[in-house]
This record gives structure tokens, C-alpha cells and sequence, in this order.
């Protein structure tokens, strides 16, 4: 695990662009210890165990950034901003998961990535990418009554 240590500080300093940058290569290190772990490969759980410990990381560091109390008093343009990059973490997650999943499966010398917590390790994520795709519309509605109404009618 000493091979993800920088990956792991990265996901817990909590930036969302290093966040989006690390996780190629946090998900190539993970197949590589699940190639040649012997004790990580015999027990499925301790794999899960680590996905699901690293999407609610992921999950946690987005919602700080996008703090639902906060992010409309941003101007919308910043608020749009900071809720696509929160989206954008959350779906390379996913995607980088079921790159990697494939990658493996392909190889037919190492066991499969067929665990049965799949769907815990990615239900909060998902869920986020829709709560963030809605408020995203709502910042696009803000704007768009900010550039009708006009700073004469803002004021008032």
C-alpha cells in the first residue's frame, strides 16, 4: 500500500483537480496490488474495502468543496465552475474504475474485479453527480435571470 501513498495524500488534501489528475494512477496501482497481492487477491472484501473507502474520501472532499449552504451566495459563473469540477471528479472515478475493471478482465492470468459491494462502493457518487447536475441547473437559471433583469433591476 506504501505504492498509493502519494495518491492517497493527494485525495485527502483535497483538491479537486489533483483529486481528477491522481486517479489514473491510483487506479493503476490498485490493479497492480491486486496483481501481485496474494493476500488482497484471496479476500475480495479487502479490496471493497479499499474502493469504498476511497469513493467516500472522493464523496467527502467534493462536498466540502461544493458546500450546499454556500454556493449560491458565489456568482453563478464561479458556483457552475466549482459544481462541473465536483461532477467531473466523481465521473472520472467511475469511469477510471470500469477502465481498469476492463484492463483486467482482460487479462485472464488475474482474477477478476466481480465484487459483490459494487454498487455500495459507487451509490454515493452516483447520487452526488445527479444532486450536483441539479444544482448545477439552478446556477444556469440564476444566471440567466441575472443577465434579463439587468444591474438596475439587481439593485432594487
Amino acid at each position: 500500500m506504501n505504492t498509493l501513498d502519494r495518491q492517497f495524500k493527494n485525495i485527502a488534501r483535497g483538491d479537486l483537480q489533483i483529486i481528477e489528475e491522481t486517479l489514473p494512477s491510483l487506479l493503476t496501482g490498485l490493479k497492480l496490488i491486486w496483481t501481485i497481492s496474494r493476500h488482497i487477491n484471496a479476500h475480495e472484501s479487502k479490496m471493497e474495502d479499499i474502493l469504498e473507502s476511497i469513493s467516500n474520501e472522493i464523496c467527502d472532499k467534493v462536498k466540502a468543496k461544493i458546500d450546499i449552504t454556500k454556493i449560491f451566495k458565489k456568482k453563478p459563473d464561479d458556483a457552475i465552475r466549482i459544481i462541473q469540477q465536483g461532477q467531473s471528479v466523481l465521473l472520472k472515478w467511475k469511469k477510471e474504475y470500469d477502465a481498469t475493471k476492463r484492463d483486467i478482465e482482460q487479462q485472464q492470468t488475474v482474477k477478476r474485479w466481480d465484487f459483490t459491494r459494487q454498487k455500495e462502493i459507487f451509490e454515493q457518487s452516483i447520487h452526488m453527480r445527479t444532486v450536483l447536475s441539479d444544482l448545477e441547473q439552478a446556477c444556469v437559471i440564476i444566471q440567466e435571470f441575472y443577465a434579463i433583469l439587468g444591474p438596475d433591476l439587481k439593485a432594487v
